[in-house]
């Protein structure tokens, strides 16, 4: 790797430490939703400048509800557990915070903070394993908005790096979709890869 160019085997790298913390993210918080979510083959997205990623999020037009937690260790930077507003509606009244008046209170507003902390605690788990090191995990944050603007109140470093894994819940009492999405901080993204097996 060399400034923001990559290979193939470092894409390949980082989409497979995707797989496996997202992996383990998406399966806690099926268990806390006692449903069953599949998860989409993670996504390496590499942006060609700072802020590509909350660009491109922008772009999707529709406002999203998103909890941030920041990690530190041989992956800093940021996950973000993304969802459509009505998708966090709905995962708010699963959890048993449903909104009042049509907005987020502070019980729904507490539940999925609390569910990006599990997501985030399995994912810190799994890449912890993966990499022989510990991963700390910040108390999560709160964002509503445009993509751009959750990503801009969530993440201090101007992402152009991102491993995004989509997920969805298909059961008639639970349809839902959301998003994870690990930022890497860029200057620290070669630290992660030597930690990882690119023979």
């Amino acid at each position: 790797m060399s400034g923001r160019t990559f290979d193939p085997r470092a894409v390949d790298a980082l989409q497979e430490l995707a797989s496996i913390g997202c992996g383990q993210a998406i399966t806690a918080l099926g268990k806390l939703l006692r449903r069953r979510l599949e998860m989409d083959v993670p996504e390496a997205w590499i942006g060609k400048g700072a802020g590509a990623i909350a660009s491109f999020l922008g772009g999707l037009g529709e406002d999203l509800v998103a909890v941030g937690v920041k990690l530190e260790g041989p992956l800093t930077g940021d996950l973000l557990l993304a969802l459509p507003e009505r998708d966090a509606e709905r995962l708010a009244g699963l959890l048993g915070h449903p909104l009042a008046g049509g907005d987020f209170g502070l019980l729904s507003e507490s539940a999925l903070l609390e569910t990006g902390n599990i997501v985030g605690s399995a994912f810190v788990s799994a890449v912890a394993a993966l990499v022989g090191e510990k991963l700390l995990l910040s108390v999560p944050s709160f964002a509503r908005g445009s993509g751009r603007a959750c990503v801009e109140a969530l993440v201090a470093h101007a992402g152009s790096v991102a491993l995004a894994t989509r997920f969805t819940c298909t059961e008639p009492d639970a349809a839902l979709e959301g998003l994870i999405l690990v930022m890497p901080e860029p200057e620290r993204i070669a630290r992660l890869l030597s930690r990882l097996d690119l023979g």
